[in-house]
Parts: C-alpha cells; sequence; structure tokens
C-alpha cells in the first residue's frame, strides 16, 4: 500500500469503528435525525444514480445493491430489538448485519481510491464519479439498505407520540 492512500484508509477504518461501536449499543429514536438521514442519503443515491446511468452493466450493479439492501434491510429489522416503553424509545440494531453494510461500503470507498490513483498514474482526466458495477452495487446496497431500516423504524415506532 503506498503512503498516499494509508491517510484515506486510517479515515475509513476510524469513522468504521465509530459506527460499529454505536450499533453495538441501544440507541435513542429521534425521528428528525432519522428523517434527515434518508433525505441525505436519498439525494446522494439520486445524484450517484444520475452520474452512473450510463451502461447497462453499472445498471445491474445498482439494481443488485437496490435489491440485495431492501433485503437485508428487512432482514435486520426482523433482528432489531426495540423499548418502546422507555422513555426516550430506543431500538438496538443486530451488530452484524450493519457492520457487513458499513465494511462492504468502507471496501468501496478504499476500492474507489485504489482505482482514482491508478487512474492518475495514466495520462488523461481522472473521473471521480465513475465506478465499476461492483462499486456501484456496494454504494446502492448501503444506501438502500440504510434508508429501508431507517423507514422500518419510523414505521415502527409511529403512533407511539
Amino acid at each position: 500500500m503506498k503512503s498516499s492512500i494509508v491517510p484515506l484508509a486510517l479515515a475509513v477504518v476510524i469513522i468504521m469503528a465509530f459506527r460499529v461501536r454505536r450499533m453495538m449499543t441501544a440507541q435513542v429514536f429521534r425521528p428528525a435525525m432519522i428523517w434527515a438521514r434518508v433525505v441525505v442519503l436519498s439525494l446522494l443515491g439520486v445524484v450517484v444514480l444520475l452520474m452512473e446511468m450510463r451502461t447497462r452493466v453499472t445498471l445491474f450493479g445498482i439494481a443488485g445493491g437496490f435489491l440485495l439492501g431492501l433485503l437485508l434491510a428487512a432482514y435486520s429489522l426482523t433482528h432489531t430489538t426495540f423499548d418502546q416503553a422507555g422513555d426516550p424509545p430506543r431500538y438496538k440494531t443486530n451488530p452484524y448485519i450493519g457492520a457487513v453494510i458499513v465494511a462492504l461500503f468502507a471496501i468501496r470507498i478504499l476500492y474507489d481510491g485504489l482505482s482514482a490513483r491508478a487512474q492518475a498514474a495514466h495520462p488523461g482526466p481522472v473521473n471521480p464519479f465513475h465506478v465499476s458495477w461492483l462499486a456501484a452495487l456496494f454504494y446502492f446496497l448501503f444506501v438502500a439498505y440504510w434508508d429501508t431500516y431507517y423507514i422500518g423504524l419510523i414505521r415502527r415506532f409511529r403512533g407511539r407520540d
């Protein structure tokens, strides 16, 4: 691993560790914060989708990521514990499913970093939005998983107020 990729790898590992650690504990249900996450992730997903609608292969990666994300989120919601009686209400995610999703997203970031670095070694412009079908699959797996999971949380806690 070259020294120029070390800061990116270190940042990804640190962020991933904080995210996985957070998933290990019960979290307070804050609907405004969860809706904000859904909106931001969805907007980023739409932007990347519009940028990557160039080839069928990439679209298959996007579709596969959406499908896997939906299925894993539905499975994860069945393994989430809810404390609706508490004040404030809390939920505890299944740490293993979420950790796998976060790890795959981290792999995608590192893969893109290495791809951009390899492209920069060759003459010509570097397109930071050009990704392979596998990178698109990982990204949209992340987006679909968390959007579906958060919307499932909101639906589960609806009617509590």
